[in-house]
């Protein structure tokens, strides 16, 4: 749009929906709005020297004004309105004129910015509608038909409809809705984002969970204007923080790091009502801050007791999560929406909100969005081991799904990996590759296999992990599922423990940079974010983009 001005000019019977579209379009885009109500208060006020708000009476006057100075009153109001604001504001909006001499007179101030949009509707739509207006609902109905009456016998608003001959646009409100009308408007005017333009980045893991993916998502967050977490609780991320190390169950990992990036919660979300309350009290986000999906899935306290049954069979969390993603499934065959998040008002009321509305002013404004994804690519329902999968797909392609972000808004693809692929301990599934112990991973690298066992202990169900050699057959179909654009290789310290204090790539051991050298051949990408440690200082960056 650059620095084009638009003057909107509305028109249309009473009861068309001037107001509502008016009030969308000051809302969603900042028009400035000229009521020509209440310009002809102003002039009767000046005129008796009092304030009028009787409706009939103000017809009458307009009638009046429109015949004495052939309808430019309305271009007088508007130049005292915005004359002095008038290079300042892009977007400016009558609300309404009423015979075409008013336009007329608009465009020969304003010629080319000027734009007129005529709504119409049926006969019976206009009566039905006015009859549910605010100030005519409660009264007797002989009174609204009286009114109404009145109102269509003035020979100003038995012409009104002829002025859509000499609109830009005509919308038939019968034949949409708000929505239709406003997205109609929006885009005649072509205020509506470009739907290929990319501003969407994506972290995603390459193997079976657990690969570092909150600690690249934190260190990377704050170049982001929106931050997108999809999942459950079943995954936590764990960031680096001092005292005591944060972590998120349900809040995208970047919430402290970047603390004035907006926070989404997508309509593929499955919640505990209970943890995300404590994380949002935790890290002290305000409702403004935080946007909840109305269509995210509440978790149950049945959901959790029936997937603790079984849990151990499929080496589950037994947070739920499988059952409510079943049960959301289920539910819809009974017409069941009971467990939606827009069910859960009293608790969740301030963040509830239309995700798709919130990542559409994302892209009309150019922010930057970063979706972080859980879990790993080797989990996923439909491409990882079966039966030793989790309950959604953890690809990009499903993490967009959830989210509600097309795969055109899609800029760069991060995909995480780790030097060695870990599992949760006990009946967890098969590796694609050999497993190994912790001891064995202390003897190459150096470090302390006790410290290993330690720290490789899972974040939500304290469980031990089993480790094995990386699986390059698991790496390339990761690749394969996810296109990245880039691979951040966490765990290289690892590989050796002399990589913990490296803070630039040359300064990585010679085995490491060979061993990174192998990952680009076989992605046919730049390992461009590496993890040297989980430290503050633990990520060299190498991405050539911001």
């Amino acid at each position: 749009m650059g620095d084009r001005k638009i003057i909107l000019v509305l028109s249309g019977e009473i009861c068309t929906g001037k107001t509502t579209l008016a009030d969308k379009l000051v809302e969603t885009f900042e028009f400035k709005h000229c009521r020509t109500k209440e310009g002809l208060n102003l002039f009767a006020e000046k005129k008796l020297k009092g304030k009028i708000s009787d409706r009939d009476f103000l017809q009458k006057f307009g009638e009046e004004l429109d015949v004495k100075q052939k309808g430019k009153w309305v271009l007088e109001y508007f130049q005292f309105c915005f004359s002095k604001s008038f290079d300042e504001n892009r977007f400016y909006l009558i609300d309404s004129v009423r015979i075409f001499d008013q336009i007329k007179h608009l465009r020969e101030a304003y010629s080319y910015f000027v734009f007129h949009i005529h709504l119409e509707a049926s006969s019976k739509s206009l009566e039905d509608r006015f009859y549910n207006r605010g100030e005519i609902k409660s009264l007797d109905s002989k009174i609204q038909k009286k009114k109404y009456k009145g109102y269509k016998s003035d020979p100003t608003e038995q012409q009104v409809n002829s002025l859509k001959d000499e609109a830009d646009l005509v919308i038939d409100t019968d034949r949409c809705n708000v929505d239709d009308v406003f997205v109609r408007v929006a885009s005649f005017f072509k205020l509506l984002p470009s739907t290929t333009n990319e501003l969407v980045d994506v972290i995603v893991g390459g193997q079976f969970g657990s690969e570092g993916k909150g600690q690249i998502a934190a260190h990377i967050s704050p170049e982001y204007d929106c931050l997108v977490r999809v999942g459950g609780p079943n995954a936590g991320h764990t960031v680096f923080e001092k005292p005591t190390n944060h972590v998120f169950h349900l809040l995208p990992s970047g919430t402290h790091r970047s603390p004035n990036a907006k926070l989404i919660l997508g309509p593929g979300a499955v919640l505990n009502l209970e943890k995300i309350l404590k994380e949002i009290r935790e890290f002290d986000v305000e409702a403004d801050r935080l946007v909840i999906d109305e269509n995210a899935i509440i978790i149950s306290e049945s959901d959790i007791a029936e997937e603790q049954k079984i849990k151990d069979k499929i080496s589950s969390t037994g947070q739920g999560v499988g059952y409510a993603t079943a049960n959301n499934i289920l539910a819809r065959l009974k017409g069941d929406d009971r467990h939606k998040a827009k069910n859960f008002l009293k608790e969740l009321r301030p963040f509830l909100g239309n995700t798709d509305e919130q990542l559409e002013k994302m892209y009309r404004d150019g922010k930057k969005v970063l979706l972080e994804g859980t879990q790993g690519t080797g989990l996923s329902l439909h491409h990882g081991l079966y039966p030793h999968i989790t309950s959604r797909d953890t690809s990009v392609s499903g993490c967009l799904s959830e989210a509600g972000i097309s795969p055109k808004r899609v800029r760069k693809i991060i995909m995480v990996t780790r030097t060695y692929p870990i599992r949760v301990g006990g009946e967890s599934g098969p590796f694609l590759s050999k497993e190994i112990d912790m001891k064995t991973v202390a003897e190459r690298s150096g470090k302390n296999a006790e410290d290993l066992i330690k720290k490789e202990i899972t974040t939500t169900t304290k469980k031990n992990r089993r480790i094995a050699e990386f699986s390059w057959s698991l790496f390339r179909k990761a690749c394969e599922l996810n296109s990245p654009t880039d691979i951040a290789l966490t765990f290289t310290d690892y590989l050796s423990v002399k990589n913990e204090n490296a803070r630039r790539y040359e300064k990585l051991t010679p085995e490491t940079r060979q061993f990174i050298e192998e990952i680009e051949r076989c992605s046919g990408v730049k390992v461009s974010l590496i993890g040297t440690t989980f430290d503050y200082r633990a990520v060299i960056d190498r991405r050539n983009w911001k």
